[in-house]
This record gives structure tokens, C-alpha cells and sequence, in this order.
């Protein structure tokens, strides 16, 4: 008897039914690693952040010229090392001096926030006969609850400030190990060459990134500051560091890091046309910054989908709580660099991008 088969019939393609399993069971593992690897991995890529952050912060150092001399690389990451201590010590001061008392203040808060719902709710009745209760609307905007969740949040990352700038120390350190890493495993010289240039522009890339997003971040959030403290806003100063974080996350970041110091403004002040203007000069902060000076900068190049935005929020935040949505979009983005790349995975990073447009 022949054992070929009749002409026809399916043929039956283990591998790939193999390789599909393999790829599900590697991604429910990675999730779970994850969700059960917080506490270590969050300050992990925290510290992943930072160390691309002080690199570019270095190679920015090494184009100044003191006395027609440039910076030594040495040096120039010392420096930025100082500038960086300097800068979280002073925001780990802030935000440990205003926890408290925005802790202490938010009940006050809240109390305001119900009167003003028992004022919407007549006015609501008067006008429109819609009937609602101050239940309903205390279920849908709890001004405590969320201020303590991001206060929570800010204590989190600020108490494992020694755990990230340790990894943030071990990986300087095996950066400068890197090449003769390369050059052990590479079989010949042009490979060694290729993997390095690859290495060199997915660095230079994630760097730019992490650089102009800071700077625009630091110039949103000292305009915000201004306003705030102009207008005689409550807390500006952490409002203002709240607006410098959440605008990593284009989009969404931006209107929910303006809505808590406006409600707080419409809550302090009690008057609509202080809190409008607040609300204009906090708007128009964002939108020079990010659709004026940032779009001349970075052109669209590294921007995100909306919809991968939105996904990345939701998943990361599902995972890793709040401080996963404020690592969404950086991780996201590093991991589109990365893909654009490799020619095998390039089309994915084309089709996370916004405009198709990746370097």
C-alpha cells in the first residue's frame, strides 16, 4: 500500500501550530512574570529611563566648549549624574512636602465638590427637569479618591528612589562592557560592526526621546507652574510636577494633569470666570508646548498611535496600576525604536506610529 497521499488533500502543518502555541504560552508567561515581578521591574525600567536620560544629558554636556575645550566623556556623565541627584532630591522634597497636606486637604475638598453638586443638581432640575442624586454624582467624580491614588502613586516611585538609581549605577556600568560583549559573540568583524550600529541608532533614538520629551515636560510644567502661582492656586507647585509627568502621555496625560489643579481653582475660588481663565492659560500651555515647539523639534517621527496610546494605558495600567500608565507610552515608544530596526519587525513599528513615518 502507497503511503503518499491523494492529490488534494490538506497536509497538515505542525510547525507552525507548534510555533503559535510556543508564542501564547511565552506571552501568558511574560504577563504573569510581570504582574508578579512589580515591586522589581517597575524600578527596573524607571531605571532604564533615567540611565538614557543621563546619556543624553552627558552628550549634550560633551558640545559645550569651556575655554575652546570640549567635556571628556567621563566627566560629561559625572555632571550629568550631579545635575540629575540635584533634581530628583528636589522633587522627592516636593512632593514629600505636599503629600501631606494635600492628604489633609482633599476631605475639605470634597465637601466643596458636594456643595457644588447640590448646585448643579437644582440648577440641572430647574432647567432641564433631569433628575439626579448627590450620590450618583459623588460616583462619578471623587476628587478625594483620585488625588490619593496619584499621591499614592508619587510615594511608590519616590520610596524605591535607591533601588532605581542603584540599577541605574550596575547598568552604567555594563554599558561600558558592551563592545567587548559584541566582540566575543560576533563570528566575523562586519557583523560585530553591523550589531553595534544597530545598537547605536536604537540609543541615539530612545535617547532623543527621552531628552526632548523631558525638556518639553520641564517647559509645560514651569509655564503651568507660573499660572498657578499667579492665579494663587493651592499646591501649584505639585500641580505643576503632576502636569511635568503626566505629559509623557500625549493626549490623555495632558487634559487629566489639567484637571485636577482647574477643579481645585473652581473648588478654591468659587468663581467661574477665575476658574476659565486658569483653565485657558493651563490649556494654552500645552498646546504651544506640544503642538507648536514640540512638533518643530521632533516633527512626528516617534509619535505614537491614539489607539496604541489608549491600549497601552488600559494594559499597563491593568498590570502595573497607575505608575504602568505613566510608563506606557515611554516603554511603548522604546519599544517601537527597537522594532523599527530589524526589517522582520519593522512593519509593526510602521503600524504603531501615527503617521507611518519611523526612523
Amino acid at each position: 500500500m502507497s503511503d503518499s497521499k491523494a492529490p488534494g488533500l490538506p497536509t497538515t502543518r505542525l510547525p507552525d501550530t507548534v510555533t503559535f502555541a510556543a508564542a501564547i504560552g511565552l506571552a501568558a508567561l511574560t504577563l504573569y512574570l510581570l504582574v508578579v515581578g512589580q515591586s522589581i521591574l517597575v524600578p527596573l525600567v524607571l531605571a532604564i529611563f533615567i540611565t538614557y536620560l543621563l546619556k543624553a544629558l552627558a552628550h549634550g554636556l560633551e558640545r559645550l566648549k569651556i575655554g575652546g575645550k570640549t567635556l571628556p566623556s567621563g566627566l560629561a556623565l559625572a555632571g550629568s549624574i550631579f545635575i540629575l541627584i540635584i533634581f530628583i532630591a528636589l522633587l522627592v522634597q516636593l512632593v514629600a512636602g505636599n503629600v501631606n497636606s494635600i492628604v489633609d486637604a482633599a476631605p475639605a475638598y470634597q465637601e466643596k465638590l458636594q456643595a457644588l453638586f447640590s448646585d448643579i443638581k437644582l440648577r440641572m432640575e430647574q432647567w432641564f427637569g433631569m433628575k439626579l442624586t448627590i450620590a450618583e454624582l459623588n460616583e462619578r467624580v471623587d476628587f478625594q479618591s483620585a488625588v490619593l491614588r496619584l499621591v499614592g502613586a508619587l510615594q511608590s516611585i519616590a520610596s524605591n528612589t535607591f533601588q532605581i538609581f542603584l540599577y541605574v549605577a550596575f547598568l552604567l556600568l555594563e554599558s561600558r562592557t558592551i563592545g567587548l560583549k559584541i566582540k566575543a559573540f560576533a563570528s566575523t568583524p562586519e557583523r560585530e560592526q553591523a550589531i553595534k550600529s544597530t545598537l547605536f541608532t536604537i540609543g541615539r533614538n530612545i535617547e532623543m526621546y527621552i531628552w526632548i520629551k523631558t525638556a518639553m515636560s520641564l517647559l509645560v510644567g514651569g509655564l503651568s507652574y507660573v499660572i498657578l502661582l499667579v492665579a494663587g492656586v493651592d499646591f501649584a507647585a505639585f500641580w505643576a510636577l503632576l502636569i511635568f509627568i503626566l505629559n509623557y502621555i500625549p493626549y490623555i496625560g495632558s487634559v487629566v494633569a489639567v484637571t485636577f489643579p482647574v477643579v481645585l481653582s473652581a473648588l478654591q475660588f468659587g468663581s467661574p470666570g477665575l476658574t476659565g481663565l486658569v483653565l485657558a492659560g493651563l490649556m494654552g500651555a500645552q498646546v504651544i508646548v506640544g503642538n507648536v515647539v514640540e512638533p518643530r523639534i521632533t516633527g512626528t517621527s516617534l509619535n505614537l498611535s491614539p489607539v496604541i496610546i489608549i491600549l497601552a494605558l488600559s494594559v499597563w495600567g491593568s498590570i502595573w496600576g497607575v505608575t504602568g500608565m505613566l510608563l506606557s507610552v515611554p516603554i511603548m515608544v522604546m519599544a517601537m525604536i527597537v522594532l523599527a530596526q530589524f526589517p522582520r519587525t519593522k512593519a509593526l513599528a510602521v503600524l504603531m506610529s501615527q503617521s507611518g513615518e519611523i526612523k
